[in-house]
C-alpha cells in the first residue's frame, strides 16, 4: 500500500513455433511488463538479435485504418456486446485477406450510397421519399455490418497488438527470447501459462529478483511502479502520479493524502451550509458516477473525482463545526447548534471547547509548554488564532515530508545522503519549528535577546547543513544548502494561504448575506435570488476551484518536493482486452 508492488524481472527462452501461443496466454494474463531486448543484447554476445517490424504488421496496420474510418463515417455505436462472438483466438492471414476482402465491398457499397444520396440532395425535382430510400439503405448497411465491423477491428487490433510485441523480442536461429517485469507474488503462475502455451518447449531465467527486507531490486535497470491502494484511495494515486509516477523504492503519498488533503480543503472552505451543499452535489455526481453516465469531457473530469469532492465536503463541514459558520452566518449556525442540541442533547460548541483543551493539555504535557489549541473561533474575527492553526498544519505537513524523504534515501541504502539531505534538513526544521511552538509571537524577540537560543538552534545547524553539503558536493552543495535554508522559511509562509483562502470565504458569505437583508418583499426576493445565484457562482465554484488549487500546490510543492522524485517508470503489462469477441 505504501510500497510499489514487489517486482522480478524475467528472461523466456521460447521456440519459434509456440511464440504466439505464448504472446496470446501472456496478453491473456495481462501481468508481463514488456522490455525491450535491445537493452540486454551485450549479455547475448552476438548470438541473440532483435526482431524487426513484420510486412504483416504494416498490412495490419494499414487494414486497421481503414475500418476504423469506415466505422466512424458511419457512426457505429460502439457500446458494450449483448453477445459476444466467438472467434478463433489467432488471426491467420486467410482472415486477414477475408477482412479486406468484405472492407472493400463495404466501402464500395457505402460510396455509391453515398453520392446517389447526394446526387439527390443537388436535383430540384428530387423526392423526399427518395432521400428517404437512400438513407435507409445507409441505415440498413450499419445494422448489417456494423457488428461486424467492431469484431474484425478488434481482431486486427489484437494481432497488430502481438505483432508490436515481437519488436521487442530478440530471436535466435530457431528460439525467441522475452523478457520483461512481472509481480512477483505472479511470477509463478506466469511461468506456469508460459510453460502450458509452449507445450514445455521453453526455459525461464530470473533475472532480478526482490528478495531482501528493503524490498529493493539491485540494478540498473528500471522496475517499473506497480501501484496497488485500497479503493478509497484511488482519486489521490491519480493527484500523485499527475505530478510523476513514484520511483520504485519511493513511498506512495496516496494513503497520505487521504487525510491531508480534506483536511486543508477543509481549513480553507469550512462552512457547515457551504460543505452540506457541496456534499449534495459530489454526491449526485458520483451516482453519475455509477451509472457510468456519458458527459462532455470537463464535466466528465468533475464526475470521476466526486469520491475526492465528498471527502472535502465533509471535510469543509467538520471544520465548519469548528468556525461556528452556516453559510457565512453564526446566527444560522447558533439554530443548527440548537436543532441538534435538540435532538441529541448535545453542544456541538461546548464538545469542539473541550476536546481543544484535552488536546491542548495533552500536547502541552508532551512538549513541556503550552500548544495552544485555539478552537473553536471564527476566522473572519480571531486571524491570529486562525494565522496559528496555518502555521500549525505547515510544521506537521513540511515534517512529515523531510521524514519521508529520509525513509527514502535509507530505502534506498543512500546514507550519506540521508544525512547530508534530508537529516541535516530535518535538525534545522525541527530546531526552528521548537522556537515557534514555544515562543509563538515572540519568537524574533528572543532569537534577538538570547543569542544562546540563535546559535543553538538556528546558526549552528544552518552552519553545519552548508558546511557538509559544501564539502561533499562543492558549490552544488553550497547552493542546495541556501535553498534548503530559504525554503523553510518560504514553504513555511506558504501555507499562510490556508489563512487568506478561510478570510475569503468568510468575508464573500458575510457580503452575500447581505442581499438577504435588503427591504421591500420585491427588493428582499430579489435578494435572496441575488444571493442564490452569486453563492453558487462566488462560492461553490470560484472559491472552491481555488481552495481545490492552493491544497493542490502545498501537496504538490510545499510537500512533494521534500520526498517525492516522481520519476519512476509505469507499470504497463502487455494485455490483450476483448469488448465484442471471445474465444
Amino acid at each position: 500500500m505504501l510500497l510499489a508492488r514487489r517486482m522480478v524481472r524475467l528472461r523466456f527462452y521460447i521456440h519459434e513455433n509456440y511464440i504466439d501461443d505464448v504472446l496470446f496466454r501472456i496478453g491473456q494474463a495481462g501481468v508481463l511488463h514488456q522490455t525491450d531486448i535491445r537493452e540486454s543484447l551485450k549479455d547475448f554476445d552476438g548470438q541473440v538479435h532483435p526482431v524487426e517490424p513484420s510486412e504483416r504488421l504494416f498490412r495490419l496496420s494499414s487494414v486497421l485504418s481503414r475500418i476504423q474510418m469506415l466505422i466512424s463515417t458511419l457512426k457505429v455505436e460502439e457500446g458494450e456486446a449483448v453477445e459476444k462472438v466467438k472467434v478463433q483466438y489467432i488471426l491467420a492471414d486467410k482472415d486477414i485477406d477475408r477482412i479486406e476482402e468484405n472492407l472493400g465491398r463495404v466501402e464500395e457499397e457505402y460510396a455509391g450510397t453515398a453520392a446517389r444520396l447526394a446526387e439527390l440532395r443537388k436535383q430540384e425535382k428530387s423526392t423526399e421519399l427518395n432521400e428517404v430510400k437512400e438513407q435507409g439503405k445507409l441505415s440498413k448497411l450499419v445494422g448489417e455490418i456494423g457488428t461486424k465491423l467492431l469484431v474484425d477491428r478488434e481482431r486486427l487490433e489484437i494481432a497488430r497488438q502481438m505483432e508490436e510485441a515481437k519488436t521487442k523480442i530478440g530471436k535466435t536461429k530457431r528460439t525467441y527470447v522475452l523478457e520483461g517485469w512481472a509481480p512477483q507474488d505472479e511470477s509463478e503462475s506466469l511461468t506456469k501459462i508460459v510453460k502450458e502455451a509452449s507445450s514445455g518447449y521453453f526455459s525461464t531465467v530470473v533475472l532480478e529478483e526482490d528478495v531482501r527486507g528493503g524490498h529493493e531490486v539491485e540494478t540498473k535497470a528500471t522496475p517499473p511502479t506497480n501501484l496497488k491502494n485500497p479503493r478509497i484511495a484511488y482519486v489521490y494515486e491519480k493527484i500523485a502520479t499527475a505530478f510523476g509516477i513514484p520511483n520504485y523504492q519511493e513511498v506512495d503519498p496516496s494513503i497520505f493524502m487521504l487525510f491531508s488533503f480534506p483536511a486543508i480543503f477543509g481549513l480553507m472552505f469550512g462552512d457547515v451550509g457551504h460543505g452540506s451543499i457541496l456534499l449534495a452535489f459530489s454526491l449526485m455526481l458520483y451516482v453519475a458516477k455509477m451509472k457510468n453516465l456519458k458527459t462532455n469531457e470537463l464535466f466528465n473530469y468533475l464526475i470521476q473525482g466526486s469520491p475526492l469532492l465528498i471527502m472535502c465536503s465533509i471535510a469543509a463541514i467538520i471544520v465548519g463545526f469548528l468556525y461556528g459558520e452556516v453559510l457565512g452566518s453564526h446566527h444560522f449556525y447558533e439554530m443548527v447548534e440548537e436543532a441538534i442540541h435538540g435532538v441529541t442533547g448535545v453542544w456541538i460548541h461546548e464538545v469542539v471547547k473541550g476536546a481543544s483543551l484535552s488536546l491542548e493539555s495533552l500536547l502541552s504535557t508532551i512538549a513541556g509548554f503550552r500548544i495552544r489549541i485555539p478552537f473553536p473561533f471564527s476566522p473572519f474575527q480571531d486571524t491570529r488564532s486562525m494565522l496559528l492553526v496555518s502555521i500549525y498544519v505547515a510544521i506537521v505537513h513540511i515534517s512529515f515530508g523531510l521524514v519521508l524523504g529520509l525513509i527514502n534515501e535509507i530505502r534506498g541504502r543512500r546514507y550519506k545522503e540521508a544525512i547530508l539531505g534530508p537529516g541535516l534538513w530535518i535538525w534545522f526544521y525541527f530546531s526552528f519549528a521548537y522556537l515557534f511552538l514555544r515562543y509563538k509571537s515572540q519568537i524574533l524577540a528572543m532569537i534577538f535577546q538570547r543569542l544562546d537560543i540563535l546559535g543553538l538552534y538556528i546558526i549552528l545547524p544552518a552552519i553545519v547543513m552548508i558546511v557538509a553539503r559544501s564539502a561533499f558536493h562543492g558549490m552544488d552543495g553550497f547552493g542546495h544548502a541556501l535553498e534548503s535554508l530559504i525554503a523553510s522559511l518560504s514553504n513555511t509562509i506558504s501555507y499562510g494561504r490556508i489563512l487568506a483562502l478561510a478570510l475569503a470565504h468568510s468575508a464573500f458569505s458575510s457580503l452575500l448575506l447581505s442581499f438577504t437583508e435588503l427591504s421591500g418583499t420585491l427588493m428582499l426576493v430579489l435578494g435572496w435570488v441575488m444571493w442564490a445565484v452569486f453563492t453558487f457562482l462566488l462560492i461553490l465554484c470560484f472559491e472552491c476551484l481555488l481552495s481545490f488549487i492552493h491544497t493542490l500546490r502545498l501537496h504538490w510543492v510545499e510537500w512533494f518536493l521534500k520526498f517525492y522524485s516522481g520519476t519512476g517508470l509505469a507499470y504497463r503489462p502487455f494485455t490483450i482486452h476483448r469488448r465484442f469477441t471471445a474465444v
